[in-house]
């Protein structure tokens, strides 16, 4: 094992076949260099940098970040900490906003076609004029939401394990 250092940043661990030198049960040749079996890239840069570069962000701390505007489709933002970000008009079809803590973000306007929000923390966020059609969302929390205006068609909703589909129906005339 070792740490592949470009520039002095760290950017991935190597797995490396062990070496053996002559003289060695077994060996017959003089050692030779490590031969790399596997390279696994360490994430690096600052999270809203990574998120843009790379599509993907999983667990990383965007608390506040300034995403308005942004193109985030199909990006990965599983367990994303994005409390009091601002993604107003920010395209988000089919992310994977899976158990991302949301909790008072401003998605006014933003498009969330056909992404999970499976556990999602949306207490207190802002999905005002937001378009979330064909979203899968079971087990969200939903304390304060504001959908005024939202478009919610086909969405999969489920919060504290019930299916929201409007209403209950109202019981027969006796």
């Amino acid at each position: 094992m070792g740490v592949l250092l470009v520039a002095g940043l760290a950017l991935g661990v190597l797995a490396t076949e062990p070496r053996v030198a002559a003289g060695e049960s077994g060996a017959s040749a003089p050692a030779s260099p490590p031969r790399v079996l596997a390279l696994e890239v360490l994430p690096y840069g600052p999270p809203r940098e990574r998120l843009l570069r790379d599509g993907a962000c999983r667990a990383c701390d965007l608390r506040g970040a300034d995403l308005r505007g942004a193109h985030l489709i199909g990006v990965d933002l599983r367990e994303a900490d994005l409390r009091g970000a601002d993604l107003s008009a920010a395209n988000l079809e089919g992310a994977d906003l899976s158990a991302a803590r949301l909790e008072g973000a401003r998605l006014r306007g933003a498009t969330l076609t056909n992404a999970t929000l499976a556990a999602t923390d949306l207490r207190h966020a802002d999905l005002s004029d937001a378009v979330v059609i064909h979203a899968y969302a079971p087990g969200v929390q939903v304390e304060g939401l504001r959908i005024a205006g939202a478009d919610l068609t086909g969405s999969h909703l489920i919060i504290g394990g019930e299916d929201v589909d409007g209403p209950p129906p109202l019981p027969p005339l006796p």
